[in-house]
């Protein structure tokens, strides 16, 4: 059963113009954190300042130091929150550290930290370290269930002392290595489809329906400009929120997709609630249908 949807979850690379904004999102970062640093801290000082207005650490390497990453999280365009990627960490065979990762309030709860977390550890392959305060329970909740599902369970979970100004402090250490994952996958990764893949979506359909026309002549018969009307009816879909659309790559090329709508489960499923009715559904070869296949209608249950 599907619980909760969010699509067009982007991750944008972050410029030094987009340094302010970051900034500025900074401060609710640290309100947020500031619910569990208690009335009294040696690490850290959760007044508020007089003018009102919390202050953040200055994140502005992130945007000029080759070591570092700078993202804008946006949803259906909108901007969602920030993560920022360093180099730090406990172990000298780290790759990358998830320095700062934040959803903005409204955004919480519904999924998209999940997919968000899922789509860095794709782009940045390596040996990955994620932190929290031992205070930060949701935190440490999310972390955990997110890196389970994402390494199927082999991952590194300890409380560690760490550098922290002029002391050291515990943190909540995650460690494990994504390679493991995309190689266990054969290369092969499914993500949300946008209006760049309309293009390949409708030539692997033109593909199958002309199969289907040799084999059903009396059901399936090509109308000339029908992947023009194709294209034009997936872009709308693209808009609709009660649509899924899904696409299959390897190695930068698409070679399967869904397409599904969220409908309320029939009376005689248990759990109650959403499910998806598939209306399109799509692979390359028939090679693909027990490898790209299963993982196209399975990709649903992983992040919702």
């Amino acid at each position: 059963m599907i619980s909760s949807f969010i699509k067009n979850v982007n991750l944008i690379p972050a410029t030094i113009d987009d340094y302010p904004l970051i900034q500025n999102m900074a401060r609710f970062y640290v309100y947020d954190l500031s619910r569990y640093g208690g009335f009294e801290s040696d690490e850290y000082d959760w007044t508020l300042p007089q003018d009102g207005l919390y202050e953040a650490n200055d994140y502005k390497k992130y945007f000029i130091e080759a070591d570092r990453k700078a993202y804008l999280i946006k949803v259906n365009n909108e901007i969602a929150g920030f993560v920022l990627l360093n180099k730090i960490g406990t172990t000298d065979k780290l790759d990358w550290n998830m320095a700062q990762f934040f959803i903005l309030a409204r955004f919480q709860n519904k999924g998209i930290g999940k997919q968000v977390a899922q789509k860095i550890w794709q782009m940045h392959q390596g040996i990955w370290e994620v932190s929290a305060l031992p205070e930060n329970k949701p935190a440490i909740i999310f972390w955990r269930n997110a890196i389970n599902e994402f390494t199927k369970g082999n991952y590194q979970e300890e409380i560690k002392l760490v550098p922290v100004n002029d002391y050291k402090a515990e943190r909540v250490i995650f460690e494990f290595g994504t390679q493991q994952y995309i190689q266990a996958n054969n290369n092969n990764s499914i993500r949300f489809a946008n209006s760049d893949d309309i293009d390949a979506m409708v030539a692997l359909s033109y593909t199958k329906r002309r199969a289907y026309e040799k084999v059903q002549p009396q059901f399936w018969r090509y109308k000339e400009g029908a992947e023009k009307l194709q294209a034009k009816w997936f872009k709308e879909l693209l808009l609709l929120d009660d649509y899924i659309m899904l696409i299959a790559e390897s190695e930068n090329k698409i070679i399967g997709f869904i397409i599904g709508k969220i409908i309320e489960a029939p009376e005689v499923y248990d759990p109650k609630g959403l499910t998806l009715m598939v209306d399109d559904f799509c692979v390359k070869t028939d090679n693909d249908w027990f490898s790209v296949e299963l993982k196209l209608l399975s990709f649903p249950n992983t992040i919702f």
